[in-house]
C-alpha cells in the first residue's frame, strides 16, 4: 500500500511539529551571495560602458571656408597675406568647431560665378574600428588646408577681385536647412568689397542714414546671402585701414549692420588677426 505525505496549509507537518529553524549563518551567507552577484552585474555593465567610451564621439558640425583672392590678399606691405592667415587659423578653427562636412568658396571678381572650386570634405569619415580617429581627423584637417590654399591660388591667378558678398552668398549654398541648423564659417578676407558694380571705398559711410542707403542699394543689386543664424568668423577684417580709426569705424559699422542687422548672422572676433 502507498503511503501519501499530507502537507498542512499552515506549513506545519501533520504531526504538528514545525520544520527545523534555519541557522543564522546560512541566512547571512545567502545574503552575501546575492549582494556579490548584484555587484558583479554592475561591474560588468560599467566595464562594457567604459570599453564603448574608448571610441571618440563623432563630429556633426557643418562648416564653411571662404578665401579672398583679391590683390589685397597678397603677402605685400599693403596686403593682409591670406595664405599666412589660412595657415595660422584654418586647422585650429576646424578643430575648435569640431567640423565634419566642410565646404569652400572663393572671393573673386564675380564670386558666385567663379570657376575656382574644390569639393566639400568629410573631416570625420567612417573608418575601421581599429583606426585612430583623432589621427584621421588631423590628417583630414591638413587636407582641408591644402584644398583651401589651392582655391586661394586659383582665385589669385585666374580671377582676382573682391566680391566679398558674392563669396558669402556662395558659401551660403552649403548651409544646412532648418532654422536650428548651425553653420560655422571662417572668412579669410579684409572685407574690402570691390567688384565692377560696387566699390566700398567710394561710398558715403559717414552717418547711420547714409550707410542704410548704401546697404539698401547694395543688397538690392547683389542679393542677400542666406546666412541667417550662421556664425561668421572673419580673419584679416579691415586690415587695410591700419591706424585710421575713423575710417575703420565707418567700415565696421557698415558690415555690422549688413551682416548682423540685415542678414541676421552672428559675427565673432575669435580668429580675427
Amino acid at each position: 500500500m502507498t503511503v501519501q505525505t499530507v502537507h498542512s496549509p499552515t506549513g506545519h507537518s501533520p504531526t504538528g511539529h514545525s520544520p527545523a529553524p534555519e541557522r543564522p549563518g546560512a541566512r547571512r551567507r545567502r545574503n552575501r551571495r546575492r549582494a556579490l552577484t548584484a555587484t558583479l552585474v554592475l561591474a560588468l555593465a560599467a566595464a562594457g560602458t567604459a570599453c564603448g567610451s574608448d571610441e571618440p564621439s563623432r563630429y556633426f558640425q557643418t562648416c564653411g571656408v571662404v578665401v579672398d583672392g583679391s590683390g589685397s590678399a597678397d603677402a605685400s606691405r599693403t596686403g593682409f597675406d591670406a595664405e599666412a592667415k589660412l595657415k595660422a587659423t584654418l586647422q585650429t578653427f576646424l578643430a575648435d568647431k569640431k567640423c565634419r562636412k566642410t565646404s569652400f568658396a572663393p572671393i573673386t571678381k564675380v564670386s558666385e560665378a567663379s570657376k575656382c572650386q574644390v569639393s566639400p570634405l568629410d573631416l570625420d569619415p567612417n573608418t575601421s574600428k581599429t583606426a585612430d580617429r583623432e589621427r584621421t581627423r588631423t590628417t583630414m584637417r591638413a587636407v582641408a588646408l591644402s584644398n583651401a590654399l589651392k582655391l586661394l591660388r586659383c582665385a589669385q591667378e585666374q580671377e582676382p577681385g573682391s566680391d566679398v558678398l558674392g563669396g558669402l552668398s556662395r558659401i551660403a549654398l552649403s548651409k544646412p536647412s532648418g532654422d536650428d541648423a548651425s553653420f560655422d564659417v571662417l572668412v579669410v578676407s579684409d572685407f574690402d568689397q570691390g567688384d565692377t558694380d560696387f566699390r566700398l571705398g567710394r561710398q558715403d559711410l559717414s552717418t547711420a542714414a547714409s550707410r542704410r542707403t548704401v546697404i539698401d542699394g547694395f543688397l538690392k543689386s547683389h542679393g542677400k546671402p542666406e546666412l541667417s543664424g550662421a556664425d561668421i568668423y572673419p580673419v584679416g577684417y579691415g586690415m587695410k585701414y591700419g591706424t585710421d580709426t575713423s575710417r575703420y569705424e565707418q567700415f565696421n559699422s557698415f558690415w555690422t549692420e549688413l551682416l548682423e542687422g540685415r542678414v541676421k548672422a552672428h559675427v565673432h572676433t575669435t580668429y580675427r588677426r
